[in-house]
């Protein structure tokens, strides 16, 4: 079923397909891990994640001060704390890598970390790590075997880890992934133990589609999942948590595909109580937001206007004259990257903006910036919306989190002076904070970065990511992912 947004007045809505899926379970660590595939050997298809302009573009009430950077060692005393945890790994790769950073923390000290194409476990809080090869605890011979992208979430109300692996596509070009789950007392006894339930293409009626970028979210009563498919749109699927939990025969819903071709590259509002929640882009002034309550079997989508964002071409050049948002012209460009439920129950939502003015109007950004808006549910309107903005620094990438009073923020950030680098800090405070400088610029910087809440310390987790030149080899550059911890003191 497919709607035209532009002429329907009333909020669309469609019924979500259901079916199910039997598990498997897996113990031990028994399989050996196949010769690993370079970046690139994946069918590189093109995704149309262009925003229109707007007819009836809409002007930014108030410009906020530009936003700062600053080293986590020069905090004062009533700024952001971080507690730096150091790196899983050192990845080396070549300028085409990418960290795709991944995790999430749990109430007993169990964090995971994921990378694109490897995951770290600590049982200590982040003191110590240990190799977790998504190639050699899982069966390797599903479709086209372990690929890339990975996602990492805890859920606190059941004490859940879950586990998103995307497989490579079969024979038939079909797109796969795999939905792993364990305790985090299971993950701290033995890492290699997971019940986990296998997924292709064919089962969201699209069986010749390849899958890429995906996401995970909770609310009170489910998992929800999402992913592009390749040549149709976006699903997002859905799974009770109590299911999961039981490890035994599941049942899932899931929408129709080309119900989100406005979401190509969107993430899922994180920390929701009573649903699931995602948004897009009609045009740069008007969002989509589609929201699936949890006792419904019906899903829904509506407009939202915004202050109207400039979207031309997104670039930032290093030190060197590498530009790190080269990745990111291409894909996941202004898609919404970061979306959490706000301590009060609205929605915030966060994109990256390119430099320029807003239909040749407005406030003229020198850099690419993210934007942040807060939308009420009840009436659909803005509450605020800021910039994150400098013209000395680029912002994107962003990914949101709630912990106590706070939306907590991780963001890609670099310079003319500055190498391409990653930053954490709280919103409203106009200062964000990074841990280790960066010593070259790639232009694959990553597709996306992610900020958690901590539930056991109240405060955010981030997994991010550096970037070190090779001592010997110029084509080549140290990707140091990492773990922290951070809030206010």
């Amino acid at each position: 079923m497919r709607h035209d947004l532009t002429r329907e007045k009333k909020m669309p809505e469609n019924r979500a397909r259901v079916a199910t899926r039997e598990s498997a379970y897996i113990e031990g660590e028994p399989f050996r891990k196949p010769r690993a595939r370079r970046l690139g050997q994946r069918k590189k298809l093109k995704r149309d994640v262009e925003v229109p302009l707007s007819r009836e573009p809409r002007e930014l009430r108030e410009l906020p001060d530009p936003a700062k950077v600053a080293r986590a060692d020069d905090a004062g005393d009533g700024d952001v704390r971080i507690s730096d945890y150091g790196g899983p790994s050192t990845i080396s790769r070549g300028l085409d890598g990418a960290a795709d950073m991944s995790g999430s923390d749990s109430e007993n000290d169990v964090v995971m970390v994921s990378y694109n194409w490897g995951c770290d476990v600590s049982t200590d809080g982040g003191a110590t790590w240990k190799l977790l090869s998504p190639y050699t605890v899982f069966p390797n011979t599903f479709a086209g075997g372990f690929c890339c992208d990975q996602v990492v979430l805890y859920v606190p109300g059941v004490d859940l880890y879950v586990w998103f692996l995307q497989y490579g596509a079969d024979g038939a070009g079909q797109g796969a992934f795999r939905i792993a789950v364990a305790t985090s007392g299971s993950v701290r006894r033995d890492p290699t133990a997971w019940t986990y339930w296998d997924f292709v293409a064919g089962d969201f009626g699209w069986p010749t589609s390849d899958m890429d970028y995906p996401d995970l979210s909770y609310s009170n009563r489910y998992l929800y999942a999402s992913t592009d498919l390749m040549g149709s749109g976006r699903v997002t699927m859905r799974i009770q948590l109590e299911e999961l939990r039981a490890g035994g025969t599941i049942n899932f819903e899931y929408t129709d595909p080309e119900d989100g071709k406005n979401v190509w590259g969107a993430h899922l509002v994180q920390q929701t109580t009573v649903m699931g929640l995602w948004a897009g882009h009609q045009d740069n002034s008007t969002l989509l937001l589609y929201r699936w309550p949890d006792g419904s079997g019906t899903y829904s989508w509506n407009t939202v206007g915004v202050a109207a964002w400039p979207n031309g071409t997104m670039s930032c050049a290093g030190p060197d004259g590498t530009d790190w948002l080269t990745k990111l012209r291409d894909f996941p460009g202004n898609a919404v990257t970061g979306g959490v439920q706000t301590p009060n129950g609205d929605i915030a939502l966060a994109w990256t903006a390119s430099n320029g003015q807003a239909n040749g109007a407005g406030h003229d950004f020198k850099q690419s910036h993210v934007r942040y808006v807060e939308v009420n549910l009840a009436t659909n309107s803005v509450v605020r919306e800021i910039p994150v903005w400098n013209d000395d620094y680029a912002f994107a990438y962003p990914s949101l989190a709630r912990a106590g009073d706070h939306v907590g923020i991780v963001l890609g950030w670099g310079g003319a002076s500055d190498h391409s680098n990653c930053a954490m800090g709280i919103m409203g405070d106009f200062v964000v904070w990074f841990i280790d400088a960066s010593t070259r610029t790639t232009r694959r910087f990553g597709d996306y970065l992610t900020c958690r809440n901590a539930p056991r310390t109240g405060k955010f987790s981030a997994y991010s990511v550096w970037y070190e030149a090779h001592a010997t080899d110029t084509s080549k550059i140290i990707y140091h992912p990492y773990f922290a911890r951070f809030g206010r003191p």
